[in-house]
């Protein structure tokens, strides 16, 4: 009955698992593999490389400076003294919200001003020293 089983295989060409077949299958496993390292690593750099840039459509038009000197309600940029707005939009280099109690002097800022007063700060981007 056996050998009935096995000459009917061989007549019709069927193996149950050639070699072939399980090379495939590691191929097909490595390829997978391969395939999830480098998606992930592309998403990594990118990752990377988003954080090291600066937020290019919001700094167009903006003037751009380093703190001079830090008062209770006002700033002094580059030897100017402008006054903050309370609801000042306050953002790191990476565009997260910045508390403003974490300002520096010689923090480098980017900063917009109201087009009524031209020396009252409505947004700023800081990038702190490291």
């Amino acid at each position: 009955m056996r050998e009935d089983v096995h000459t009917e295989e061989e007549r019709k060409r069927l193996t149950r698992g050639s070699r072939i077949s399980g090379h495939c299958r590691l191929l097909v496993r490595a390829g997978r593999v391969v395939l999830a390292v480098t998606f992930l690593s592309a998403m990594y750099v990118g990752h990377i490389l988003a954080d090291d840039q600066s937020l290019p459509s919001m700094t167009i038009g903006l003037q751009q400076g380093a703190i001079t000197a830090i008062y209770e309600k006002t700033l002094a940029i580059d030897g100017r003294t402008y006054g903050v707005t309370p609801d000042v939009v306050m953002l790191d280099e990476h565009g997260r919200v910045l508390d403003p109690s974490r300002l520096v002097v010689t923090a480098e800022v980017k900063f917009h001003v109201k087009k009524e007063q031209s020396n009252i700060i409505d947004k700023m981007i800081v990038t702190l020293p490291k």
